[in-house]
């Protein structure tokens, strides 16, 4: 009796955490699948915004403007997993105006950052929330900076590599912790405590049309 009472019980047990477990598997689906369908329409529209609007921003190198859209024409696209889930973020970049890593959960779009002409995407860590832009000024300097990116909070600088474009090659001039100099292990070290082994994804942005949709967000 005490045998069969324990299979019981098993049995119970194991069908309460079957039941339990196997919806989460189509909702993050299902979500994922939500947000490729909205990146999809999004970029379908003729104009689009890469950045939020009403932001002053650099337009072309040249003088401020307030942004509010572009031509999708002129929106290029990426993929990316950069937060610890499958549902992807969306890149946008209009090299005119600057980027945006949008986001969408909960039925509402999500800018997670966004800059102007002077920065473009480079990339990100895979499921770290960890993610770089390189920021240009109108010399030869530029920065290398790393943000920890996550939905519903400001995107969190932690860390950046001051650079020079030398005539042969990048040259360092820097590596900064907040605003500590540090030395470039100790750079790294403080990297790693966010991103462990994983490598940096390269951000390849892609000109917005019917085959690229079709092919990139699936």
């Amino acid at each position: 009796m005490k045998k069969k009472l324990k299979q019981l019980i098993g049995c119970f047990l194991l069908m309460l955490l079957v039941v339990t477990v196997i919806p989460a598997i189509p909702s993050e689906a299902s979500a994922k699948s939500a947000a490729l369908s909205k990146y999809s329409q999004l970029l379908r529209k003729s104009r689009l915004s890469v950045l939020p609007q009403g932001k002053e921003v650099w337009y072309d190198y040249d003088y401020t403007v307030t942004y509010y859209s572009s031509k999708a024409s002129d929106v290029k696209f990426s993929i990316a997993y950069i937060d610890g889930d499958d549902v992807p973020d969306l890149v946008l970049q209009d090299r005119k105006y600057g980027y945006g890593v949008w986001t969408y959960k909960n039925g509402s779009f999500r800018c997670l950052r966004w800059d102007d002409c002077y920065s473009e995407p480079v990339g990100y860590y895979k499921k770290k929330g960890i993610f770089r832009e390189n920021s240009y000024t109108e010399g030869s300097p530029f920065n290398r900076i790393y943000y920890k990116l996550q939905t519903g909070k400001n995107p969190a600088e932690i860390q950046y590599q001051q650079c020079n474009n030398g005539e042969y090659r990048v040259e360092n001039w820097g590596f900064y912790v907040g605003r500590k100099r540090v030395s470039s292990s100790a750079f790294y070290k403080n990297l790693k405590k966010y991103v462990g082994n994983t490598k940096m994804t390269r951000i390849y942005m892609h000109n917005n049309i019917w085959a690229n949709r079709n092919k990139y967000l699936r």
